[in-house]
């Protein structure tokens, strides 16, 4: 039943507003509220049924029905088949009865009509079955009679068999059949088979082995007064699907392996396989433009288990060979083929690459930096690394995404003619070249000048070397020049080394070449005693003079 529903209305009225002499009058507000009821149409919550029963007997047709407002009903028969549909005087309730039905009401059909404001509606349609009534009364259902038992079936698997019964009853009951399997030639104790429950069943063969089936056979029957079921059982069918012996599917057991190969070169791909049931093997090679092994074009004339495909375009192509066993031997019921494809294998034709592209040189004094693109055409190869040479030196430089070489320390103001070509698996490509000039060297003067000493504490006989360093350090002219202000206290050499020969103080001065700049140390030397002298001797070495005995030590000046 739907709920019904309402709409509430509320008006409200402004009765009156006044102005008066004393000033604003009060307003009077006026509430209605009323409830009004929305039509539902009709709707059948049961509708009539059909009923079969005997001359004489009485029949009840009864629908439920919801609706706002409550609808009202009339009951309509049809006696040609639907065809037309009269009124029935007086049936406007919910249950129409008719006692004492005739043979002449036989496929009489009945339908109620439900009207309301909203709409009118139709049940649906009850047929009455009348047949006459047995001779005698029947006190229980009767057990089917079965006029044929289900027959055994051998087939082979995936074949076709249908099982099928006949039965009766005498007592004009309704049949009805259930399905049983069972492992065993019993017919109790079996599997129910869902939805077999007709007359015939067609069991699955898909599986080889033994299976039986029996059905049982059920009668029903409303009208007695007794047990209204009554059931049979029928014998076993035994259905064998024997398996089918097709041709192996040959083994593979080394498949084929791709590889690279340089145009116009030679590779060849191999299989192997073998079958175990005496057939025999054939092969087909294929040609696909996909890593796959369907689809392909077969190889004209390509069918050993060695294959050597062209290789005089360059490009990947993908190769696969589909194998077959034929057996035509007795044992053979089924399929007498049995085929396998080998995986898709690439055989890659390559070249080597081209000339790398937009190769540029940028000079800077004696350095010179090449910079460069991959080659247009990689040969179909992945490149792999790069050559790079100035005419003097050859380098190799891996394929690491960064197209640049550095030459330093090149000679000043000279032309150089520098190469670049790429690599791949193919071996060394095409050449660029491009000819790049050093520039000219400027020169660098001296700015500045200093010891690392700008004093000296030795004793007579001691030596020790002061060092220059001339400012900038890259100076083009780094030579100096040394001088002391007395020979007789300290000498030095050209290349800085000071030799103490009598107490004193001297000045050693070092001198840069142009002469611009000068650094100085204070030498001062202390005497051994003893009144020794000594002969500077052309070696460089101190040679005491004078009379007398003794040991002399030289010490070299840290």
């Amino acid at each position: 039943m739907k709920r019904r529903k309402f709409n509430k209305i509320v008006v409200a009225v402004i009765l009156a507003l006044s102005l008066s002499f004393g000033g604003l009058a009060s307003g009077t507000w006026i509430t209605h509220s009323e409830e009004a009821e929305i039509p539902i149409s009709p709707e059948f919550t049961a509708h009539p049924q059909g009923q079969i029963v005997f001359a004489g007997q009485n029949v009840v047709f009864s629908v439920a029905v919801a609706g706002t407002p409550s609808p009202l009903l009339q009951w309509q028969i049809s006696s040609n088949g639907g065809v037309t549909w009269t009124n029935i005087d007086g049936q406007t309730a919910a249950t129409l009865r008719l006692n004492s039905v005739t043979l002449a009401q036989n496929n009489n059909m009945f339908r109620c009509i439900a009207t309301n404001t909203a709409a009118e509606v139709i049940s649906g349609i009850a047929n009455l079955t009348v047949s006459t009534a047995p001779a005698a009364p029947i006190e229980h259902a009767h057990i089917p009679l079965i006029g044929s038992q289900p027959s055994d079936g051998t087939v082979l698997v995936n074949g076709s068999v249908t099982l099928s019964v006949t039965a009766s009853v005498t007592d004009r009951g309704t049949l009805s059949y259930q399905w049983f399997s069972n492992t065993t030639d019993r017919n109790t104790g079996g599997t129910l088979i869902r939805g077999a429950t007709s007359r015939t069943f067609a069991p699955p063969t898909n599986t080889p082995g033994t299976m039986y089936y029996y059905v049982v056979i059920t009668n029903t029957n409303n009208y007695v007064n007794g047990n209204r079921t009554a059931s049979v059982t029928s014998t076993t069918a035994r259905v064998a699907a024997n398996a089918l012996v097709h041709a192996q599917t040959p083994e593979i057991t080394t498949q084929p392996d791709g590889d690279s190969v340089l145009r116009n070169g030679r590779i060849t791909l191999s299989v192997a396989a073998q079958v175990r049931d005496n057939g025999t093997l054939s092969f087909q090679w294929f040609r696909n433009t996909t890593n796959s092994n369907t689809g392909g074009t077969p190889v004209n004339g390509a069918t050993g288990a060695v294959f050597a495909p062209e290789t005089d375009t360059l490009g990947v192509h993908y190769y696969y060979v589909v194998i077959t066993n034929t057996n035509n031997n007795a044992n053979i019921n089924g399929t007498r083929t049995a085929t396998v494809s080998s995986r898709a294998v690439p055989v890659t034709v390559i070249t080597t690459p081209g000339a790398p592209q937009n190769l540029n040189a940028l000079v800077d004094g004696n350095t010179v930096t090449l910079s460069w693109e991959a080659p247009a055409n990689n040969g179909n190869s992945e490149i792999i690394g790069y050559q790079v040479s100035d005419n003097l030196v050859t380098i190799w430089i891996d394929a690491n995404g960064t197209y640049e070489h550095t030459f330093e320390g090149l000679a000043y103001d000279r032309e150089y003619t520098f190469m670049v070509r790429a690599i791949n698996d193919a071996g060394n490509g095409e050449a660029a070249e491009l000819t790049a000039t050093t520039e000219d060297r400027e020169t660098v003067y001296v700015t500045g000048m200093f010891l690392d000493r700008r004093t000296l504490e030795m004793h007579v006989g001691e030596y020790t070397t002061l060092h220059a360093t001339i400012t900038p350090r890259d100076a083009d002219d780094q030579s100096v020049i040394w001088s002391t202000s007395d020979s007789a206290v300290a000498i030095v050499d050209e290349n800085g080394l000071v030799t103490a020969l009598s107490a004193g103080t001297a000045v050693i001065t070092a001198t840069t070449n142009d002469g611009v700049f000068t650094a100085t140390s204070t030498v001062t030397v202390e005497s051994l005693g003893n009144n020794l002298h000594f002969l500077w001797i052309g070696l460089g070495a101190l040679a005491p003079i004078g009379t007398g005995t003794g040991i002399y030590l030289w010490k070299r000046k840290r």
